[in-house]
């Protein structure tokens, strides 16, 4: 099973990352690239605890089941909604340079791998650290075969 924990696949994943550039095309979605990798930051963001997004259970979600299922099996939609601080289009952040923007996306990256304990999820909940590595995994993922990455 793919992690960031994992050296390896953590590498796959920055080799993939290093491949995107300004012109690249999304296949779906709004997010320019530079976009894309603002809203994964953001993520690291609210795992480290630098974003205020508290948890709001949503009915089935929040069982250990959905939960498990959704961090580590089931196939992510294209067109999810995203949790509002993760929203670039409703934070309308400053963005920079794509290349700063990657180095900024690593450091924070390099920050989660850093901590003792991650923040609560804002759909999941309190998850351990090992579900956060996996879960930032599958995001990244998501996003890189978005650009065909």
């Amino acid at each position: 099973m793919k992690t960031i924990q994992n050296q390896k696949d953590k590498e796959a994943l920055l080799k993939r990352l290093q491949q995107l550039n300004s012109n690249t095309e999304r296949r779906w979605g709004l997010m320019s690239a530079e976009e894309m990798l603002w809203h994964l930051r953001s993520q690291l963001e609210l795992a480290l605890g630098l974003h205020d997004a508290r948890f709001q259970p949503t009915g089935i979600m929040t069982t250990k089941l959905v939960r498990w299922l959704s961090i580590y099996i089931v196939p992510w939609p294209k067109g999810f909604r995203t949790a509002r601080p993760m929203n670039v289009h409703r934070v309308k952040p400053d963005l920079l340079a794509l290349d700063e923007e990657r180095q900024l996306l690593l450091a924070r990256l390099e920050a989660v791998l850093q901590s003792p304990r991650l923040e609560a999820h804002p759909l999941f909940g309190a998850i351990s650290n090992r579900a956060w590595y996996r879960l930032i995994w599958r995001h990244f993922d998501h996003h890189l075969r978005q650009f065909g990455l």
